[in-house]
């Protein structure tokens, strides 16, 4: 039987790293100005497939091509942590997806969006409405994910780790810095679904520069 993630004992996940974990605090005043031409390219096959049950979270799995920092990856699923794991200039956001990618070696790379209260976002919205407690469903017709990565705004990207056990590091991330939004509603929706906050508290950046590149 699979053990529920407990959040309140962070502490004691095993760590056997230390020194470039996930998430950090995130100030654009220091980080370092950085040109990267064609940092983040997506394709236009980036969907949703199926939506599983995570026990702390919802997690959409899908597939899709991308190239970031001009290495090929491979879609490979979202899921949402609330409230945002990441802080940007001190401030921390209602939520925060991670979309997560896969080169053919096993690297992986996160591309983190905050998500602000306002208006309802649509695919956040029909993950919502198909989900179903305790089961991994097919989406009813393939869900585009292409609006919601980031195309324009800046970038903050640093090396870190995944934010949940085995906490691995060697993850490339990619913070940006335009938000998306979700509504109240479908927010309150969301903790009705997963009640307990599943944010790791933010880590050490132990020296690890962090560079802000801008996208055109």
């Amino acid at each position: 039987m699979r053990v529920m993630l407990d959040y309140t004992k962070q502490e004691q996940w095993k760590n056997g790293f230390g020194q470039q974990q996930s998430p950090v605090p995130l100030n654009t005043a220091t980080a370092q100005a950085a040109v990267a031409n064609h940092l983040l390219v997506w394709q236009n096959d980036i969907e949703g497939v199926s939506l599983s049950d995570k026990e702390i979270n919802f997690q959409m799995n899908g597939h899709g091509h991308a190239v970031l920092e001009q290495r090929p990856y491979q879609f490979q699923q979202l899921h949402f942590h609330a409230p945002a794991e990441h802080v940007i200039d001190d401030d921390q956001a209602a939520m925060e997806w991670h979309f997560v990618f896969q080169d053919a070696a096993g690297q992986l790379a996160v591309v983190a969006r905050v998500a602000h209260i306002g208006a309802p976002d649509p695919v956040f919205e029909q993950l919502l409405t198909q989900f179903k407690p305790h089961e991994t469903v097919t989406l009813k017709q393939l869900l585009d994910v292409h609006a919601e990565l980031p195309a324009t705004g800046p970038v903050l990207r640093y090396l870190g780790s995944l934010t949940t056990p085995p906490l691995t590091e060697g993850v490339r991330w990619y913070v940006a810095q335009t938000p998306l939004s979700v509504s109240k509603g479908q927010l309150a929706r969301y903790h009705q679904l997963f009640e307990h906050p599943n944010n790791r508290h933010l880590q050490a950046l132990n020296g690890r520069p962090v560079l802000q590149t801008k996208l055109n």
